[in-house]
């Protein structure tokens, strides 16, 4: 205590004390004649002209409608996002039909190389049968000739054969 009584007879104490005071009564009457000159302009202008109020109205049916505007359009893009995914689904559908197709294709593409193998390989057979059946063909074609040559070597066996009258 004896410090706090030592400063309330402190001249540089006194000083700030009285400083605070003169400050708080200068703002206090300077807020007042503010405070009535700001409440006098106000009433200088006592309403915005009616033009403002409209403009904002405007302003808040623009935003509507562009809100509303917005809102269809999502719904379109939705709308044609289902589609395009349906027509997609139908579009790989399609593909995987034509996919089954090409591998069928190709299936049978094999099956007709190995056909034609086999017929290639069937024909080179047949041609090797019918070349054997020429040359026996050919063959058959001395075997006239050849009973022929037998013939007369049997006719030639006989007449020796026979026994020779005696004279």
């Amino acid at each position: 205590m004896p410090a706090l009584h030592k400063g309330a007879h402190n001249p540089d104490y006194e000083n700030i004390t009285l400083a605070f005071r003169n400050k708080d009564q200068l703002k206090l009457s300077q807020s007042t004649p503010t405070k009535q000159a700001k409440f006098k302009t106000s009433l200088d202008t006592a309403q915005p002209p009616p033009q403002l109020y409209r403009t904002i109205m405007m302003l808040y049916v623009l935003l509507a409608l562009i809100f509303l505007s917005c809102i269809v359009l999502s719904a379109l893009v939705l709308v044609k996002n289902s589609e395009m995914s349906k027509e997609l689904w139908m579009l790989k559908e399609n593909l995987f039909n034509v996919s089954d197709t090409v591998l069928n294709i190709r299936e049978l593409q094999n099956q007709q190389n190995s056909v034609w193998e086999a017929v290639q390989r069937n024909i080179g057979e047949v041609k090797k049968t019918v070349s054997s059946i020429q040359s026996g063909n050919d063959k058959l074609k001395t075997v006239p000739a050849d009973i022929t040559q037998i013939k007369k070597t049997l006719e030639a066996l006989e007449k020796k054969a026979q026994p020779q009258p005696s004279t």
